[in-house]
């Protein structure tokens, strides 16, 4: 049968079904008050901690611990409500007693856990820009329980472990910092004595070629260069007059003739061969080759010569030694030591430094000591000037040593410039964070002592937790409204249900649908009397029932909600009376 449903006929079936519908409002209320009545009072304790600023402004002395935020809350969160300090808790305050003869206290420590509440406490203010900005003034600390003492010593016991661990917090962590900044400051220090010292070694070692001394280096060897022209200058002086005295000593014998007692005079051996060439000329164009006036002079020659050492030519023989010698230095270019000409070259200047070496040797064993005092004073004249030319050319060969060694040094100096400026540039750099950190250091150290005196941000207890004089739930009030609400529409929702699964036909709409023609007439219900005496009966028993239910709505408020003459005394303070 399809019928569709308005007002008239769903009113019609509550009409119909109210008996069902008083029950089951009456079943759904009787459980929810009972519910609302047995449901165990929990107490909540609290207590406000306010985020107190520095007293010494952050202009003046900042700590090294940051203003307080929602994460430095979380943090001391997990610093405290850890299972060991839960577990401590229940032990200390007899949580659960019952229980935790079958249950482990960690299990009950994650239940304390959701009976605490911590919550940021924030209040609008005006930020710069003129818009409302949301600031962080504090956190309550609450703690939930069925007996009100039980909740305030426990929220007391939070408190103070916030109110602790915060002060240990924020000592560890200045002195943390603190012992922080102390070991980088130490190790900076000892960085810098070591690049100081390697600083110090570099310019020792080149102290020398510093840039700063390029300057002097550069008039040093101007000064040098001058020296050296002078010198130069004093050789063509002494070159010119070694020239002058022998050329004089060539026209001075060394030896003066001697004169014997028969009166006669001994020339030299020079001037003795010198007379037997000339005569031996002057033989040789009267005589043949074989006369002996002619062989008797050429053998006093020889014997002149052979004794003084005049036959052998020291100029020829070191000509030859130097050709023979240029000779091997080629040959040894362009084959090996083993090579028939290098073999050759090398004896052959072995030879000639062995026959240098008698001639001179032997010019030497039959040299005549001068006594001629022209010849002596030229000769002294000659080992002065040898004398100073040795000392001259010793002195340039030690200036040329020394401007070869400034010129050096000028050109080490732009890398010395280059690798003294790095190492200027680290220890400049190694300074600067040194000076950074020391500034750091001190304001970690005063940051310590701000905290240690309690002159610092910190945590104050405004507020602190109070025995709790109501329950905080549940909120019996609101069950009830809500179980009237639920009951009214269980209720109805039964008179509909019911009505729907009832195939029953019920006035002229449905006699229409069913028959397709509207009946010719629509006679209403007639109670009869047991009817009327059973709708008389239940009035009696409603208005008798009125004032149970009045009572029973007095003792379920004075119960659930508040005493009713707390009740009364509240609702004559609001009217005024």
């Amino acid at each position: 049968m399809d019928e569709t449903k308005g007002f008239r006929e769903h009113y019609a079936a509550l009409t119909r079904r109210w008996k069902l519908a008083v029950g089951v409002f009456c079943g759904v209320f009787v459980a929810g008050a009972a519910i609302a009545v047995y449901l165990p009072d929990v107490y909540r304790s609290t207590g406000f901690i306010l985020f107190e600023e520095a007293e010494v402004p952050e202009e003046i002395l900042r700590s090294t611990v940051t203003t307080y935020t929602t994460r430095q809350v979380t943090e001391l969160n997990e610093r405290i409500l850890t299972i060991g300090n839960l577990v401590r808790v229940i032990e200390e305050y007899d949580l659960f007693p019952e229980r935790r003869a079958d249950e482990p206290a960690e299990l009950l420590a994650l239940e304390v856990r959701e009976q605490i509440g911590v919550e940021i406490q924030s209040r609008e203010t005006v930020a710069p820009n003129g818009l409302p900005q949301p600031i962080a003034v504090g956190f309550t600390v609450s703690f939930e329980s069925e007996d009100p003492e039980t909740a305030h010593a426990v929220a007391e016991e939070l408190v103070d472990l916030y109110l602790a661990e915060n002060l240990k917090a924020r000592s560890e962590q200045t002195t943390e910092t603190s012992t922080f900044l102390k070991s980088e400051v130490r190790r900076l220090e000892n960085e810098i004595a070591v690049l100081e010292e390697n600083l110090a070694r570099f310019k020792e070692d080149n102290a020398e070629r510093l840039p700063s001394l390029s300057a002097l280096n550069t008039q040093q060897m101007n000064r040098i260069d001058s020296q050296l022209l002078d010198i130069d200058r004093q050789l063509n002086s002494i070159e010119e007059n070694r020239i002058r005295i022998e050329a004089q000593m060539a026209t001075v014998e060394p030896t003066a003739a001697s004169r014997l007692a028969d009166g006669s005079m001994v020339l030299s051996p020079a001037d003795q061969l010198k007379a037997l060439q000339t005569q031996l000329s002057v033989y040789k164009s009267r005589y043949s080759d074989n006369h002996p006036d002619v062989v008797r002079t050429e053998r006093d020659i020889e014997s002149i010569k052979q004794r003084f050492g005049l036959d052998v030519n020291l100029a020829d023989i070191e000509a030859s030694l130097r050709a023979a010698r240029t000779d091997l230095a080629v040959a040894r270019e362009r084959y090996s030591a083993d090579h028939p000409d290098v073999v050759r070259l090398r004896n052959s200047v072995a030879d000639l430094e062995a026959e240098l070496t008698q001639g001179t040797q032997r010019q030497m064993d039959s040299a005549l000591v001068p006594d001629n005092p022209a010849y002596i004073a030229l000769q002294s004249s000659l080992s002065s000037l040898d004398a100073e030319e040795a000392a001259l050319r010793e002195t340039k060969a030690e200036l040329q040593r020394r401007m070869l060694d400034y010129e050096q040094r000028l050109m080490e100096t732009p890398q010395v410039e280059k690798d003294l400026a790095a190492l200027t540039r680290q220890l400049s750099s190694t300074a600067n964070r040194y000076w950074v950190m020391r500034d750091k250091q001190f304001a970690a150290e005063m940051g310590e002592t701000l905290e240690t005196q309690s002159k610092g941000e910190s945590l104050v207890l405004i507020e602190p937790p109070r025995v709790p004089l109501k329950p905080f739930k549940p909120n019996r009030v609101a069950i009830m409204a809500l179980t009237v609400l639920f009951a009214l529409v269980c209720g109805l929702a039964a008179t509909q249900f019911a009505d729907a699964f009832d195939n029953s036909i019920r006035g002229a709409a449905a006699v229409e649908s069913v028959q397709g023609e509207p009946p010719l007439v629509e006679i209403p219900y007639i109670q009869n009397q047991s009817e009327v005496r059973r709708a008389r009966r239940i009035r009696r028993l409603g208005i008798a029932a009125a004032p149970v239910m009045v009572v029973a709505a007095a003792v379920i408020v004075h119960v659930a909600v508040m005493p009713l003459d707390v009740l009364l005394f509240v609702t004559l303070q609001r009217l005024g009376l």
